[in-house]
Formats: C-alpha cells, sequence, structure tokens
C-alpha cells in the first residue's frame, strides 16, 4: 500500500521488490533500476523518485542515452504525495535495440 494507503499497482509493486533487490545509491545501481522499470512501462521523474529512490532521474537517463539506450522525453502533468501537480519528465524506451 502507499502512504495514502491506496493500493499499489502491479507496476509500481514490482518496482518497490526490484529496488530491495537492487538498492544502492551508485549510479549504477541507479541505471539498473530504471532500466529494470523502463522494459516495462513508462517511467515519470515523481515515480523515479517515490519507488525507485532516485533523486535526479534525469541525470541516470543522460548516462543512459550516452551508453546507447533510445529513451524519449514527454513532458506530463503529474501529481506528488503532497497533491501538488508539477510538469514532470515522462521516459519511454524505445522499443529498438539500443544504438551501437
Amino acid at each position: 500500500m502507499s502512504k495514502d494507503k491506496t493500493p499499489l499497482t502491479f507496476q509500481e509493486s514490482s518496482a518497490h521488490d526490484q529496488s530491495e533487490r537492487q538498492s544502492g545509491s551508485s549510479a549504477a545501481a541507479q541505471r539498473q533500476r530504471i532500466l529494470s522499470w523502463l522494459v516495462t512501462a513508462p517511467l515519470t521523474t515523481i515515480q523515479a523518485r517515490s519507488y525507485l529512490d532516485i533523486l535526479h532521474p534525469a541525470g541516470r537517463v543522460m548516462e543512459l542515452r550516452k551508453k546507447g539506450y533510445k529513451i524519449q522525453t514527454v513532458w506530463v502533468e503529474d501529481i506528488t504525495e503532497a497533491g501538488i501537480f508539477h510538469r514532470v519528465a515522462k521516459y519511454i524506451l524505445a522499443k529498438e535495440k539500443r544504438a551501437e
């Protein structure tokens, strides 16, 4: 359950479980958590911070792009746990293979 007592979605629950297994604050661990999420669904900045414990997801996404991953950014409105709307990035992993 989330802090507001609503059940977590499958994606959020899976991400939480995965985050527990891939814990660590190193950039490599954070990049792996982002990739694990992105192979199944898009990821917003707020989700990365709340469920993956990544405080600067834009930096990790930039590093993944430099490694050849094709990640698209779409700007969306999302709400925080505090109930405040923000314009945030939504990251989408391209289905094609990463650039070599």
